[in-house]
């Protein structure tokens, strides 16, 4: 029985550019977005410069994060283009908005190679997703980071890629240190904990103790239901670097850093306004890790992957089909293979009501040929 609805699932994308100025004609940053903005308009494209956050349009916005730090070229200038949201159904649309905005791009200068530059894709589904397959997309998620981080150039699934670590790493002190086994049983146990979240005590500061990761947490307020998923995926250690610089006296969430952020499922804590160490409710879980797109089809690839993963994770966790299933339910510390990820992205096309998956045909044939 397909327990998905294709028309609950919802996404969007982010996609980071580096563009240069032609002779130096856009003096500064404002300029060439406007002058972006204006060509856009005129081929069809509704869109709005600066972040409003209503994505009923395409938006562009600054991203200084892939700016030569050092400033040697005055004249590139780092944009972020956010989709629209859009229903699973739409996919094509959107690949024909990406065409035409691609095409305008490319009018004003051939977006940069820059290891610096991401694809961020936003999903989520309506009803939100309740705790246990919000579980069942995190086990999906670690079950099967080897075989993503197979599908990405160097620079977005290495140790050092510090804007898509690994939900594992070292400074998770909720996963660092565990087998992938013991990894996935964490997150089956936060599944469960939110049952009794809601009685946990508060002390003086507002923290929550007795949790069962074991660590306190800087809150102020008792934990909602998903609240023990998402800090088990996106704790990240007062020790960390970031930690130690902004003077944290306990962990904390912070879901930006990481390959899979959860933090769109959780409010910040009252009073943080803009110092809140991540996003807020939106409802959605973002995928990070793609690497950024320089064309049209490169950005409906990590589209298609992004929603076929989530729906796909979903649908096999509600149909309680558990993960190394063919390997006897032994999950070894590789994790899935290749032909078990394209068989999750299977199930989840199936689930969105898809035809086929036709815009990943070129990430995956050459590994699958090997």
């Amino acid at each position: 029985m397909n327990l998905a609805n294709h028309h609950t699932f919802c996404f969007g994308i982010e996609i980071e550019l580096l563009l240069e100025s032609p002779s130096k004609k856009h003096r500064t940053w404002e300029a060439l977005a406007q002058d972006l903005s204006k060509r856009l308009k005129a081929a069809g494209i509704r869109n709005h410069v600066h972040d409003n956050h209503g994505y009923a349009e395409w938006s562009i916005v600054r991203e200084v994060t892939v700016q030569d730090p050092d400033g040697r070229n005055p004249y590139q200038y780092g944009v972020e283009l956010v989709s629209p949201i859009h229903v699973a159904t739409s996919l094509p649309i959107l690949a024909a908005q990406l065409c035409k905005i691609f095409a305008v791009v490319n009018t004003i200068s051939t977006p940069i190679k820059s290891r610096r530059c991401s694809s961020h894709v936003h999903v989520s589904r309506r009803p939100i997703l309740s705790p246990q397959e919000l579980a069942a997309l995190a086990k999906a998620a670690l079950y099967f980071e080897a075989a993503l981080d197979a599908l990405m150039p160097p620079e977005r699934s290495g140790p050092h890629s510090h804007w898509a670590q690994s939900n594992r790493h070292a400074n998770n002190p909720c996963l660092a240190g565990l087998t992938l086994a013991e990894c996935l049983a964490k997150v089956d146990a936060a599944a469960a904990a939110h049952l009794a979240a809601p009685s946990l005590p508060l002390d003086a500061k507002g923290e929550r103790e007795g949790k069962e990761i074991g660590e306190r947490v800087e809150e102020d307020r008792p934990a909602d239901a998903r609240r023990p998923l998402v800090e088990t995926m996106n704790l990240v250690s007062r020790e960390s670097r970031y930690g130690v610089v902004r003077r944290k006296k306990a962990h904390f969430v912070r879901g930006k850093t990481y390959k899979w952020d959860f933090t769109g499922l959780l409010a910040p804590p009252r009073g943080a306004g803009e110092e809140a160490d991540h996003r807020g409710i939106d409802g959605t879980v973002e995928f990070r890790q793609p690497p950024g797109s320089r064309t049209a089809a490169e950005a409906v690839t990590w589209a298609t992957l992004a929603v076929a993963f989530v729906a796909g994770a979903v649908e096999l966790g509600t149909a309680g089909v558990g993960l190394g299933s063919e390997a006897g339910g032994v999950v070894g510390e590789e994790g899935g293979s290749r032909e078990e990820l394209w068989k999750l992205l299977e199930k989840g096309r199936e689930a969105l009501g898809w035809v086929d998956l036709r815009a990943l045909d070129g990430l995956f044939w050459g590994l699958r040929e090997e």
